[in-house]
């Protein structure tokens, strides 16, 4: 992050931002689940000593959404503060700080769309990775949408410990809210401090939220692409892909029904819209490489014609 990007987002307006930190390639920023349960403190304490709204959060190993609402000042000292407690932390546990440079973008979020697609991406991050099914990640916010579960974990009100276990807990001297609870495995639960409204607002229900979860293929790309991730899909969500793109551009008929020109123009829109390589899209619509490559080529079919 360049010293212009910072000043600029220190002069962004009151409003919904999607913060992302930089991936750590080098390096992770939780190793343990007691580093993971301690981000998920460290994000409590950023409503409280910044002023900033957060509606859904995931701590990924090496890197951290936050769909928030504050100033851009806010989320810039946010971002800092989140910084200096996890480095310092891992230099207590024996590890590396984080780089000097580390840094993060901060995204304006600017229709309700665009805010339901951040809850889809935030939430897929660690199904993405294959390490949950959709709803089953501890250190985030995702698990306490539309899930009984919620109810039933509890852990101790910060009303019950002293000053003294509050500080020893959150490595901070900020006053704790008497209804916050912590978990002895989990950190700080996200049900102390996530705002919902937003959430309940933009979703119809369960269904509807789940659906989205692992069929909202092309806003996961989008998004992706705006923070400088990359996307990767497996076989089976390619092949759903097409299915979709062949039942929206020729109803009726099925793959295996398309002439080689309406073939050639699936390719294209799984090339545009998914990303999808020549290599993906010939496997996927069972054509040879060196054909999809032609699709993408052509003036046609993939590359734009250029005006005279």
């Amino acid at each position: 992050m360049t010293r212009r990007e910072r000043l600029d987002y220190q002069s962004y307006k009151r409003g919904y931002y999607h913060l992302v930190t930089n991936g750590w390639h080098k390096g992770k920023l939780f190793h343990n689940a007691a580093q993971f349960a301690y981000g998920m403190i460290i994000m409590g304490l950023l409503t409280l000593r910044f002023g900033v709204v957060i509606y859904a959060f995931t701590l990924m190993d090496n890197h951290i959404h936050i769909i928030l609402s504050g100033t851009g000042e806010e989320c810039v000292k946010a971002f800092d503060y989140l910084r200096k407690k996890i480095s310092a932390r891992l230099v207590k546990d024996g590890y590396s700080p984080l780089p000097a440079d580390y840094g993060f973008k901060l995204v304006p979020i600017e229709n309700e769309e665009q805010m339901r697609s951040l809850f889809i991406y935030v939430a897929r991050n660690a199904y993405e990775r294959q390490l949950c099914i959709p709803g089953g990640y501890p250190w985030g916010s995702d698990y306490m949408h539309y899930s009984l579960f919620k109810v039933y974990l509890t852990g101790v009100p910060a009303s019950s410990l002293s000053k003294r276990e509050l500080e020893r807990l959150t490595c901070s001297d900020i006053s704790i809210p008497n209804y916050w609870q912590f978990h002895p495995e989990l950190g700080l639960l996200p049900t102390s401090f996530v705002n919902e409204s937003l959430f309940n607002r933009l979703f119809n229900g369960p269904k509807d939220y789940e659906c989205r979860l692992v069929k909202d293929y092309e806003s996961f790309v989008q998004i992706a692409e705006s923070v400088g991730e990359s996307t990767e899909f497996s076989e089976g969500e390619i092949n759903e892909i097409v299915y979709g793109l062949v039942h929206d551009m020729y109803p009726g008929k099925r793959l295996s029904q398309l002439s080689g020109d309406e073939k050639g123009r699936i390719v294209v829109q799984l090339n545009l819209r998914y990303r999808l390589t020549a290599t993906q899209c010939a496997f996927a619509l069972r054509i040879p490489e060196r054909i999809a490559a032609q699709f993408l080529r052509s003036k046609d079919y993939g590359k734009p014609k250029t005006l005279r």
